[in-house]
């Protein structure tokens, strides 16, 4: 995601089996990170040395302490991260809400998934910014 709230990247579709880290290093994403790039990811996310090796830096929520209580400088790197991510999560909603993703797709319509997606992130892009 752009620092507008718009889509700026979407891989090809894979298949349920494909784990997360074999999507990011089989697309081609990590080809397009640039020094300096930040990438948030979801706590246990395999690519900090990816990012290490591009000079980028990997944004994750600070990890819980079990019971204790987190101290204040990780609850306020929490609430950022929580701040951004939520804008991620307004960018998928545009998307997911176009009709012929609300449903399971045909068969026939299989082929064209990729496509099919593309096209409703770009029109999705075309609304008004999601971060001013």
């Amino acid at each position: 995601m752009a620092p507008n709230g718009s889509i700026s990247y979407i891989s090809e579709a894979y298949g349920g089996r494909a784990s997360d880290r074999f999507i990011v290093m089989d697309s081609g994403f990590l080809n397009l990170i640039d020094p300096t790039d930040e990438v948030m990811a979801d706590r246990g996310f395999p690519i900090q040395s990816d990012l290490v090796m591009r000079q980028a830096k990997l944004i994750i929520p600070p990890p819980g302490q079990g019971s204790e209580q987190m101290t204040k400088e990780n609850v306020l790197k929490t609430k950022a991260v929580a701040n951004v991510r939520i804008h991620v999560e307004r960018a998928i909603g545009r998307i997911k809400c176009f009709q012929i993703l609300k449903n399971t797709l045909p068969i026939t319509l299989v082929p064209l998934a990729n496509e099919i997606f593309t096209i409703c992130s770009a029109v999705s892009n075309l609304q008004p910014p999601l971060v001013k």
